[in-house]
């Protein structure tokens, strides 16, 4: 960015107050909830220009994915969470083979496909 009083690039850009400097501004205004604020400051290290922006988040709209992948991967999380706590390995051994004779049940046909 060049600054705006001797058009020189020494403008450094610093987020705050309540990130680090090294943060990008586009990171923090990610982190802001409504009604929240940050502010830019720029300053010229050639000529001692400088200056505060102020954000205030007024209004947050959100999308998200596909309901039904969401469902799905936060309980595929809660049953990896579950089992991660199992210290018997015989019971996760257990575990294992009982999805695995569900799975297989689930894929076996159950009529014949012949029309018959």
């Amino acid at each position: 960015m060049e600054c705006p009083d001797c058009g020189e690039s020494y403008v450094s850009r610093e987020v705050g107050p309540r990130w680090p400097p090294s943060t990008q501004f586009g990171d923090a205004i990610v982190d802001l909830e409504d009604g929240e604020s940050a502010v830019l400051h720029r300053q010229c290290w050639t000529c001692g220009w400088s200056e505060d922006r102020h954000l205030t988040v007024t209004e947050i709209e959100t999308e998200h994915g596909d309901p039904e992948a969401i469902t799905h991967q936060q309980q595929l999380t809660q049953l990896v969470n579950e089992l991660e706590q199992i210290d018997d390995t015989e019971v996760v051994k257990e575990i294992l083979r009982d999805v695995r004779n569900r799975r297989s049940a689930d894929i076996e046909p159950t009529g014949s496909e012949d029309g018959e």
